[in-house]
């Protein structure tokens, strides 16, 4: 804990967090992975909904799934860090979670160390990105062999290197975070291109079975076409990823 207002001013060197696990049925020894990350309103009501559709979705394509939970043992509350307009601060930090969430899963033997992947929401899509970051990914013992990120913010991320493959899965309509600029990011040149999808009509938080609805002053709600679309491309990209390894 840094003592941010969110943890009360509270600072703690070391701690643990928490987080669910989900593998197929009878799998054994190590297997591909997939860490989900939530978004600035921790794991939720509505998260964890999200976590068990899209997290079951891929453990059926045969993906264990670690839901990580940044919030609950920070004492942080329901409304996560939603009032800080960057959200970069928890980002960053939550990307260290991600990394320590990583190392374990490699540590017990549970994840296939060259096949754990990245897929964040909102808040926990602008850390994936982070993540990616080349810079980031050289500090660390293991890396992840790739990341999604749904409705990232794509502020000060221009000119990022990522060292593996990054899918953008954005919302015409989001009031929270720029799909513009993230549009502008992906068409930047780097050695490892960044692939897009924007969805037509869509609001921020499309994947959430949730009748749209004023969410800390913008609007958010599901999309259908969005939802649905979006895991079956992030479980096809894996599926590509898997053959070409083979």
């Amino acid at each position: 804990m840094d003592g941010t207002v969110e943890e009360k001013g509270k600072v703690k060197a070391e701690g643990e967090l928490s987080a669910d696990i989900m593998r197929p049925q009878g799998a054994k020894g190590p297997i591909p992975f997939v860490i989900m990350l939530h978004g600035c309103d921790g794991f939720g009501r509505v998260e964890r909904k999200w976590g068990r559709d899209y997290g079951g979705r891929l453990v059926g394509a045969g993906y264990g799934v670690l839901l990580l939970d940044s919030f609950g043992s920070r004492g942080l509350g329901p409304d996560g860090v939603c009032s800080d307009p960057s959200q970069l601060t928890w980002a960053r930090r939550r990307a260290d979670d991600a990394y320590a969430a990583l190392d374990w899963l490699i540590g017990q033997k549970i994840a296939d160390p060259k096949r754990v992947y990245v897929l964040g929401r909102s808040n926990g899509a602008t850390t994936t990105l982070i993540i990616m970051n080349r810079a980031i990914g050289d500090l660390h013992e293991h890396m992840f062999a790739g990341g999604f990120a749904m409705q990232p913010s794509c502020y000060l991320m221009k000119n990022v290197e990522f060292y593996a493959p990054v899918h953008l899965f954005l919302a015409e309509k989001d009031e929270a975070t720029s799909p513009i600029l993230c549009g502008q990011m992906a068409e930047s040149k780097r050695s490892i291109p960044v692939k897009t999808v924007l969805w037509k009509g869509a609001n921020h938080s499309f994947e959430d079975h949730e009748p749209i609805h004023v969410f800390h002053g913008y609007r958010v709600g599901y999309n259908a076409a969005a939802a649905e679309g979006t895991i079956k491309a992030i479980i096809s990209a894996l599926n590509e990823a898997k053959k070409a390894e083979n």
